[in-house]
């Protein structure tokens, strides 16, 4: 019996339905939109559909109860568990002739909504074909018989993740209420397993194997449907997903394997040709206008493949902080196979400078995700840092409320978990191996070791110093350094130190030195005054740094552009730190051999740049630490004030007549000339008439050899001539640098007692 529908402004619809209460129904509705991404959309050549909202139209209690048990017969039938589905009224539609929906998804537009009903109402009409897709293989049409002869109701009910379409109506009206159905279950989360111990016996065998051959290797067990976000749960799982559960959750449980519910995501990037056009059916860059689909592309070589697991999440509904974990492609079991999985979507592109056509694939698939639980460790390791470091996170700080029952066993997972990523640290110089963005991996790197200083394991800690801070550079050690300084004391970590200062010996360059390494050693020197033992420990640690300071210094090349941007970081950060850690621990003799270095390579240690900086720290600083400043600190200072009196002691005079510098590297006949113009003391200004690559060879000479010269194109009766005017750049250049060697010697420390 067709429902009792009453329409605001409208009036009650009595089914089947008459011309005039159509317009009147149809006025009072709206254009049906569609969703787009996070865009919600009208489009008529994608939905051409009216619908009207409950709060618009009134329907009968009677109705709902009839409802109600179709509801009870679909849960059956999509295997749900009975009693917990409920019907929500979502909304009226209403298709004309030439209305149609194409193929889409429907949104989870509530927390618990698995599936769609559609009750379509005794009205004739002819097309309007329901088709829908949960796998290429299995498709289901429904034309709705009855209701399309104005006979009876008929209905369809599909889970929410299945693709559907509606085709175009080809005359009538095709009228239907639309239901959210909804799973509120009071049971508990992880679904009653019904598996017994013969049921699962094979399967367990199976991960058993599996396990055994690749131990931590996460196996990947593919759903048949997909589910979004807030729907991803153990009490939502749709179908056969939920029977599939029934068997996987015993089989973990008796394999001792951690099993998680996962979003799948697959990135597959391989070479393609288009076989399926010819030359001129192709742009100058190799981009077809065919739609994607409609090509017959070869596929060549892959180039990526990557698999990961996302939004991990318990059977009992705990969502685990890591980010992702990595999977293998071999690991997943599918009903599906995987060549035959459709994209959620794909890119084609054609030739470029680079390479040649490339197909880009995106796969996102549900599934269950198992490890063993001996293995979770590694398995989080090899995941990333990203995934890594807030696990550990969550167990060191779960640590720290756990009491004395479980307290240990805690403090062992953490410990384990601790190792484990530092047994996997990736290394920094391997560029094909995916790493956190920087300001992503600082902030990691600086929460591992603050979780370290918590964990407060000396093992811990002295792994991470000997096998990953000599290699890893980014590595923050200030606070881990002075925490296991406190703790276990300086002598008990003095060997891995030692290591994080010798330059590594592989056969390579010699590595700059580290800037990282003077932070940490500035700090643990600063600490208070302690046994003699533990001084010499410091003032090894800065003979250490000094030896391969100087190091790095005699291995720069001279007089290299490179070079002096390279050492910026030697003078203006690392030299002074580097001079007061040796004098704080009273190397002298390191102290006069670093200074040596520094004074012996002009090309990289400049006065304003180097020495001015350094002694405007130093002199203050060793006064009032020492009382007085120590006597190579005082010869340097006045070495550099000399110096600096030498090259301001006549100021330098503007050019008196038009005689400029001529240092031109080019010895052609043009440069030639314009060397002859750059001697000549009358001449302000010269032209030279020729082509454009001759005009465009002087400029470059102008640039590169710094003339002072300006230049512009001139065009006199049809030719072009390069009019070049001379300046005072350079004077200007050296006055400049007058002014700051004056600025530089009034900054320059003057000790007490000196005139």
């Amino acid at each position: 019996m067709p429902p009792a529908i009453s329409v605001d402004q409208a009036g009650p619809l009595n089914f089947p339905l008459k011309p005039k209460v159509v317009e009147a129904l149809v006025s009072q509705c709206e254009q049906a939109p569609f969703g787009k991404g996070t865009e919600t959309l009208v489009d008529t050549k994608v939905r051409k559909t009216f619908e009207l909202s409950p709060d618009r139209f009134q329907i009968s209690d009677e109705w709902n109860a009839q409802v109600a048990a179709v509801v009870a017969q679909v849960s059956d039938k999509l295997g749900l568990p009975p009693g917990e589905l409920h019907a929500e009224l979502y909304k009226l539609l209403v298709y004309r002739r030439g209305g149609f929906f194409k193929p889409h998804r429907d949104s989870e537009k509530h927390d618990g909504m698995v599936a769609s009903l559609i009750i379509v109402l005794p009205n004739p009409f002819a097309g309007g074909e329901l088709t829908v897709r949960q796998t290429q293989s299995r498709v289901q049409k429904f034309q709705f018989p009855e209701a399309a002869s104005g006979q009876g109701i008929s209905y369809a009910a599909f889970y929410a993740d299945c693709e559907h379409e509606v085709s175009r109506l080809s005359s009538g009206v095709r009228v239907c209420l639309c239901y959210n159905l909804i799973l509120r279950t009071t049971a508990p989360a992880s679904p009653k397993p019904r598996s017994t111990v013969t049921d699962i016996a094979p399967l367990l065998a199976a991960v058993r194997a599996w396990f055994t051959a690749a131990p931590a290797t996460p196996l990947v067990l593919a759903l048949e449907h997909q589910y979004s976000e807030r729907s991803l749960s153990g009490e939502l799982l749709k179908g056969n997903d939920r029977a599939l559960a029934d068997l996987v959750l015993p089989t973990a449980a008796a394999a001792d394997c951690e099993i998680h519910l996962a979003h799948i995501s697959r990135h597959l990037l391989q070479e393609a040709y288009n076989e399926s056009k010819s030359r001129r059916d192709e742009d100058d860059w190799g981009w077809s206008p065919k739609p994607l689909k409609k090509q017959k592309l070869r596929i060549g070589a892959t180039h990526e493949d990557e698999l990961l697991g996302t939004q991990l999440i318990t059977f009992d509904g705990v969502k685990k902080p890591w980010q992702s974990i990595s999977l293998q492609v071999s690991a997943i079991i599918s009903q599906i196979p995987l060549e035959e999985w459709k994209p959620t979507s794909e890119e084609y592109e054609g030739y470029t400078g680079n390479t040649g056509n490339m197909l880009d694939r995106w796969y996102h698939r549900t599934a269950f995700v198992l490890w063993p639980k001996a293995r979770q460790h590694t398995v989080l390791a090899e995941a990333g840092f990203e995934t890594s470091v807030p696990a550990l996170n969550e167990l060191v700080d779960a640590l720290a409320t756990s009491r004395d029952a479980g307290r240990e066993s805690v403090r062992a997972d953490s410990i384990a978990l601790a190792l484990a990523i530092i047994a996997d640290w990736p290394d920094p110089h391997d560029f094909f191996r995916k790493q956190p963005k920087e300001d992503s991996l600082e902030s990691l790197l600086t929460s591992f070791c603050s979780s370290l200083i918590k964990l407060n394991d000396r093992a811990v800690i002295t792994t991470l110093l000997s096998q990953v801070a000599p290699q890893d550079t980014n590595l923050p050690l200030t606070p881990l350094l002075l925490h296991a300084c406190r703790k276990f004391g300086l002598p008990a970590i003095a060997a891995e130190l030692q290591a994080i200062l010798t330059p590594p010996a592989d056969g390579r360059l010699l590595a700059p030195f580290p800037t990282r390494n003077l932070e940490w050693l500035e700090a643990v020197c600063e600490l208070p005054q302690s046994d003699p033992d533990t001084e010499k420990i410091k003032g090894d640690l800065c003979r250490q740094a000094a030896s391969w300071y100087c190091a790095d210094i005699a291995s720069r090349e001279q007089d290299k552009e490179t070079a002096r941007k390279r050492a910026q970081n030697l003078h203006e950060k690392q030299l002074p730190v580097l001079l007061q850690v040796l004098l704080h621990c009273g190397c002298d003799t390191e102290v006069h051999k670093v200074v040596s270095c520094v004074k012996s390579r002009t090309d990289l240690f400049r006065l304003q740049h180097a020495h001015v900086p350094a002694l405007k720290r130093l002199v203050p600083w060793s006064a009032q630490r020492f009382g007085e400043i120590p006597p190579l600190l005082r010869q340097w200072l006045t070495d550099v004030r000399q110096r600096l009196i030498g090259v301001t002691a006549t100021m330098p005079q503007p050019p008196a007549n038009w005689t400029r510098p001529a240092t031109v590297r080019c010895s052609c006949q043009h440069c030639l000339q314009l060397v002859e113009f750059m001697k000549d003391p009358t001449a302000e200004v010269h032209r030279i008439f020729g082509s454009d690559k001759l005009q465009s060879h002087l400029a470059y000479e102008i640039s590169r050899c710094r003339l002072d010269l300006v230049w512009d194109l001139e065009s006199q009766q049809g030719r072009y001539a390069l009019v070049m005017q001379k300046t005072q750049a350079s004077f200007d250049r050296i006055l400049r640098r007058y002014q700051r060697n004056i600025k530089l010697l009034e900054d320059l420390p003057q000790p007490a007692g000196d005139t």
